[in-house]
Order: structure tokens, then C-alpha cells, then sequence
């Protein structure tokens, strides 16, 4: 009867630690739900998953909305699908930038009243630079696609003697001009843009020509809307889980009932 009696309150104080400790515990970073950013594609036009420790194809399939079919064709993996920490896992391709001639606007108000745009001077070249509202993230211009205002522009020779900069321009694409650097000497640049706040780059950012003479190049850059946040997020050394909370809670009640229970006996 005494050890019993010794036993018992042991028994009490180790449920009662035990619950107190599962309702405090937190689980680790990569458990918890955090929104997902495609990132943006590298020069080949692949968008590229940096594979973290303990990542498999179905998490990164649930965490990217990437088939896991998909996930394997792209990066030729047989049915064991096995990654290993660090490796560029491909989730999917978008078509390069790549460089187009402008084409002539359809006129919708009498030829009399047009007024000629400006042919470049002989000798010289025109680069025209188009940020549009990229809303599907394919990384293509498509029909009901504006351009987009704030986008920064710089457009820089190799010897450095030509640096310009400007910012893109609004609108629907039949109605305004896009944002154009007019009389460049026949030679190679560096074309860049800065995506505005609010946006991400579905593009490159970055982009090299070379442009001859008389010609009149448009360079497209894309960019598609930042998911809105939903809410401020929450450090993860702060994050709980409530299922371990709620088992720590009933591990704590059944350890006091226990202990209630010993008092009214020894009372009696």
C-alpha cells in the first residue's frame, strides 16, 4: 500500500510535465504553411526549385501546384522520384524573350490625319522596351495584356558611351507608344528593367542585342502581380501546432483529474 501510495504522485507529476510540454511545442520551419513564390525564369526560360533538406516530389508537388508527372518528365526521374539537398529541380518552361520587329498600328481614324511616326536617321537605330501585365505568368504578351507603368529602363553600350534610362509607359497596346530610345549608333547593348513594387518579373530582366542600322527593335518584359499577403506572417520559432496542443491539454486534464481523484481517496 505504501508504494503505491509513492507511485502514484511520480505517475501525476510525469503526466502533468508531459502535457505541459506537448501544448508548448512547436514544430520545425519546413512543416509550417508558408505562400509560395514562383520564381522567376533563368536565360533558357526554365523556372528552377532549389530542392531543401527533407524535400520530396509530393511536398514540393503540394507546395508548387506542379504535377509530380510533370516534375519527372522535366527532370528525367523514374517512378522513386529521389532528390537530394541542393539539386535544380526544373518545374517548368517559358519561351525566352526573344526580339520582334514592331509592327505597324491599324489605323482607326482617316489617313489624312495620321501623323507619320519619325523613321530612324540613316546610321542609326531605335529600341523600343515593353513591360506588360503579365496575368497568366506564362512569360508571353497576349491579347488583353497592357503595358504597365513603372518600370525602370536603362539601355547601356559595351563601351559605355551610350547609358540611358527612362521608365515604361500605361495603356493598351494599340492606343500608346511604348517607351522608345531613338537614334542609337549601330552597335551592342545591354537592355534591363526594374520590375515596380507590387510585381513579379515572369522574364528575364536582362536582355543583350545587337541592332544595325535603321532597324526598329521592341524588346518585351513581363511581370505578373504579387499574391496579396494574407495577413502578417507569424515568425516560425513562434508557430504552434494546435493538434499537439490539444493532446498536451487532454494529457494535462487527465493528469489533475487523477491527481483530484488520489486527494478525495487518501481524504475518505
Amino acid at each position: 500500500m505504501n508504494t503505491k501510495s509513492k507511485t502514484l504522485p511520480l505517475f501525476l507529476l510525469l503526466l502533468i510535465v508531459l502535457g505541459l510540454s506537448l501544448s508548448t511545442w512547436r514544430l520545425p520551419a519546413s512543416a509550417q504553411g508558408t505562400p509560395y513564390q514562383t520564381p522567376t525564369p533563368n536565360a533558357n526560360g526554365d523556372i528552377i526549385f532549389k530542392v531543401r533538406p527533407g524535400d520530396g516530389c509530393i511536398s514540393i508537388s503540394l507546395l508548387t501546384n506542379v504535377p509530380i508527372e510533370n516534375i519527372k518528365s522535366l527532370n528525367g526521374l523514374d517512378d522513386a522520384c529521389v532528390l537530394y539537398e541542393g539539386q535544380d529541380l526544373i518545374l517548368g518552361r517559358v519561351e525566352p524573350v526573344v526580339l520582334t520587329q514592331t509592327a505597324m498600328p491599324t489605323a482607326t481614324i482617316p489617313p489624312e490625319l495620321i501623323t507619320p511616326s519619325p523613321t530612324p536617321s540613316p546610321g542609326t537605330a531605335t529600341i523600343c522596351v515593353v513591360l506588360f501585365h503579365d496575368k497568366d505568368g506564362n512569360g508571353t504578351r497576349t491579347i488583353g495584356e497592357d503595358y504597365l507603368y513603372g518600370g525602370e529602363v536603362s539601355v547601356s553600350n559595351r563601351d559605355g558611351s551610350v547609358s540611358l534610362t527612362g521608365t515604361t509607359v500605361a495603356g493598351n497596346p494599340d492606343e500608346v507608344q511604348p517607351r522608345c530610345f531613338p537614334d542609337l549608333p549601330q552597335d551592342s547593348y545591354n537592355v534591363s528593367v526594374a520590375i515596380p513594387d507590387g510585381f513579379n518579373a515572369t522574364t528575364i530582366t536582362n536582355y543583350a542585342l545587337e541592332v544595325k542600322a535603321g532597324e526598329d527593335a521592341t524588346i518585351d518584359f513581363g511581370a505578373q502581380e504579387s499574391a496579396p499577403s494574407a495577413g502578417v506572417v507569424v515568425p516560425d520559432s513562434a508557430r504552434r501546432s494546435p493538434v499537439l496542443g490539444i493532446i498536451g491539454g487532454v494529457v494535462l486534464l487527465a493528469g489533475l483529474g487523477l491527481a483530484f481523484y488520489m486527494w478525495r481517496t487518501r481524504k475518505i
